[in-house]
């Protein structure tokens, strides 16, 4: 055995000596979880991470910061995720030639500051510029990176998640820490109420077209029904108030909101001839909302 490798062991032995054996849990482990308002545990641990955070309370007030700030570059490539709204007034140009990356994270996790992005977007988005912009929407901050995962409808929406927590830094070479060597060096994170909401304030949301809408008393039937998803996973339709159904997971008791905007909007891509034939296609073409089960919703009603 090599010297080195025998050394190594020696100090592991030894700063082993006296502790009591750790057995591994035998039940279901879940995290702990910090006290206070997500958000804020949020906002706080990335800012520890090196991110730059800013919260609105009015998308008006995010668009005009977004113009302001924006001027500052000469170009930007934007995920096709991003609301019209919420994308900079610059000319595109490529990840590789972008000054500004800017993305919409699918969740964000509480308790370490990340917030989690799907490869749909383009990982060369998300780490070539140098400068990363990353849109939150106030609920889609989760405590955990459990809760991030499940509030994905237990499908993935593309071949790769990604964890961002802070801009890209490195201690590789002489454990000294550089930042923006292997991605964005700067990182802001801006977190909003909505962005569905903002993208069309101003605008009237369109009801059920009489040729292939959505009839919400179909929906208010559901209510206090069990379904189950594309994948077989069980809930139940627990209520269905004017504007939201909610929805309750079988296996762990979770409940999630369906916004009725969402499912009407999916219901006129579908009478717009867009086949929608599963989750990942209401996601893409709707809203990244509880996936599986708004779309289970729209196939127990013969409209997917």
């Amino acid at each position: 055995m090599p010297d080195a490798k025998r050394r190594i062991l020696r100090r592991v032995r030894r700063a082993l000596e006296g502790r009591w054996p750790v057995e591994a849990p035998t039940g279901p482990w879940r995290p702990a979880v910090e006290e206070g308002e997500a958000v804020e545990r949020f906002s706080a641990h990335a800012r520890a991470n090196g991110a730059e955070v800013l919260r609105f309370t009015e998308p008006g007030a995010a668009r005009a910061w977004l113009a302001d700030w924006a001027a500052g570059f000469a170009s930007a490539a934007v995920s096709p995720q991003v609301p019209a709204a919420y994308v900079p007034p610059l000319p595109a140009a490529t990840p590789a030639e972008a000054e500004l990356g800017v993305s919409r994270a699918l969740a964000a996790v509480a308790d370490t500051g990340s917030v989690l992005l799907s490869s749909s977007e383009g990982r060369l988005l998300q780490l070539l510029p140098p400068v990363h912009l990353v849109w939150v929407e106030e609920t889609r901050v989760l405590r955990h990176l459990a809760e991030a995962l499940e509030a994905l409808g237990g499908e993935p929406p593309a071949s790769a998640l990604a964890l961002h927590s802070g801009p890209s830094k490195s201690a590789d070479i002489g454990q000294i820490m550089v930042q923006g060597v292997h991605g964005p060096g700067r990182l802001i994170i801006a977190i909003v109420p909505s962005l569905e909401d903002a993208a069309g304030e101003g605008k009237t949301v369109p009801g059920p077209d009489p040729a292939g809408g959505l009839d919400w008393d179909a929906v208010r039937s559901l209510a206090g029904r069990d379904l189950t998803t594309k994948r077989g996973g069980s809930f139940t339709v627990e209520r269905v108030t004017e504007n939201t159904a909610v929805v309750r997971v079988g296996s762990s008791g979770k409940t999630y909101t369906i916004r009725r905007h969402c499912l009407e909007k999916a219901v006129q891509r579908i009478a717009a001839g867009t086949p929608i034939s599963g989750p990942a296609a209401y996601r893409r073409h709707a809203c990244n909302e509880a996936p599986a089960y708004a779309w289970a919703l729209l196939h127990a009603l013969d409209l997917a």
